[in-house]
């Protein structure tokens, strides 16, 4: 445990499927960051990986989700064309749900309950009754000895996909049905400071009620299907999650992306060219400030302007960030600011900013009308803004 006045730090793995790749990557970063936790709980998908955490099992955890398909966790058909698979997964669902022996059996290859008993790194997990959806929180040390298997594939039930599991008699479905981050949990096992890995599944979220000081890290890009299992889409998720925690800890700037520091100032240069460019055509048509707005609101970047002390670099980094999403740059990998927009101009042929050359000033015409369809499609305005910003700072 933790040192005397020291935090006891607590990970919170929520459930989400085929999502939780993502959450092998935080905690590739949280250890390399030496945030080390003392309890670790889990829903679902959750306490699969925690099991794996606690007990030193990182790596081969990594290995497992890039290996993993459909058929490592569910019983399915083999043969049979998208109608006919189509026709299976819904006479299973009447039928109660999917077996899930395959999940049993990868549990059985990783699983060392001894191990996991005996970690200095505490774990807990949460599962559902199915009969009064009453969410049960299981300490390990609550957990019947030789019989954690059967509470993590509980936890795992994703009703009414998957089966109930029944233990002593009662039915139990997922823990995240009432409770897919599982922060109460940790707090009542002892942590006072708490990271909770949000892979946006489908259970409820509990409203935080803990006290406790807590960090929630989360994807900015969708992780994928919930029950498609593939290795490649689990890789591209690992590093998105090791990512997103360098950012969460200031190792990393951005939004979406992971920006890399760099001291060349092109960050600064481009925000003023911004500023500038966007300030005339906002004369031209003042509606344009609403819709730049709205863009950066509707994909979930920070505003130009904020009180958030880390906003100034990432409001300025936004626009850059979004156009560049906008056209498929690729989000697996870090950039400088310089790098990201030499890759955004890589990606088109035809320069954005000629759908906008009145509003950038770069001909005259019908204002009313270019500023109508960017109020139609905000999105593409910031493409072409950034598009005409980058050709005005001529840097390439």
């Amino acid at each position: 445990m933790a040192e005397e006045n020291q935090p006891v730090r607590g990970l919170v793995l929520a459930g989400g499927g085929a999502k939780g790749s993502y959450q092998v990557g935080v905690y590739q970063a949280l250890l390399e960051l030496g945030w080390t936790p003392q309890v670790i709980t889990g829903a679902s998908v959750g306490c699969l990986n925690a099991a794996l955490f606690v007990t030193g099992q990182e790596d081969a955890a990594a290995e497992l989700w890039k290996s993993m398909d459909n058929r490592s966790v569910l019983v399915m058909p083999e043969g049979k064309t998208r109608e006919e698979l189509r026709e299976f997964l819904m006479d299973t669902l009447r039928a109660g749900g999917l077996n899930t022996e395959p999940l049993g059996q990868t549990i059985d290859r990783y699983l060392d309950e001894s191990a996991v008993r005996h970690s200095p790194i505490r774990y807990g997990l949460v599962m559902t009754e199915m009969n009064n959806l009453r969410s049960i929180q299981c300490p390990i040390e609550e957990i019947p000895e030789g019989r954690l298997r059967e509470y993590m594939l509980a936890s795992s039930a994703c009703f009414p996909a998957l089966r109930p599991i029944e233990i002593d008699g009662v039915k139990y479905i997922d823990g995240g049905w009432r409770d897919n981050m599982p922060l109460e949990l940790a707090a009542s096992m002892g942590a006072t400071e708490l990271i909770g890995v949000d892979v946006d599944g489908v259970g409820y979220t509990r409203p935080n009620t803990t006290g406790l000081p807590t960090r929630i890290i989360r994807s900015h890009w969708d992780l994928g299907p919930l029950f498609d299992f593939d290795g490649e889409r689990a890789a591209k998720n690992i590093f998105l999650g090791y990512l997103d925690t360098m950012r969460e800890f200031g190792r990393l700037g951005g939004t979406a992306y992971g920006i890399m520091p760099a001291q060349d100032g092109f960050l600064e240069r481009f925000a003023k060219e911004y500023h500038s460019q966007l300030t005339a055509a906002i004369q031209r048509a003042p509606t344009l400030q609403l819709t730049e707005g709205l863009a950066r609101q509707r994909k979930h970047y920070p505003a130009a302007f904020s009180q958030d002390p880390t906003a100034p670099t990432r409001g300025a980094l936004a626009p850059l960030e979004l156009a560049a999403e906008e056209l498929g740059v690729p989000c697996d990998m870090p950039y400088t600011p310089r790098m990201l927009a030499l890759t955004f101009l890589g990606q088109f042929d035809k320069d954005p900013a000629d759908r906008f050359k009145v509003l950038l000033g770069m001909e005259d015409g019908n204002v009313l009308g270019e500023a109508a369809m960017a109020s139609a499609v905000p999105e593409d305005f910031v493409v072409a803004l950034v598009s005409r910003t980058l050709s005005e700072m001529k840097f390439f």
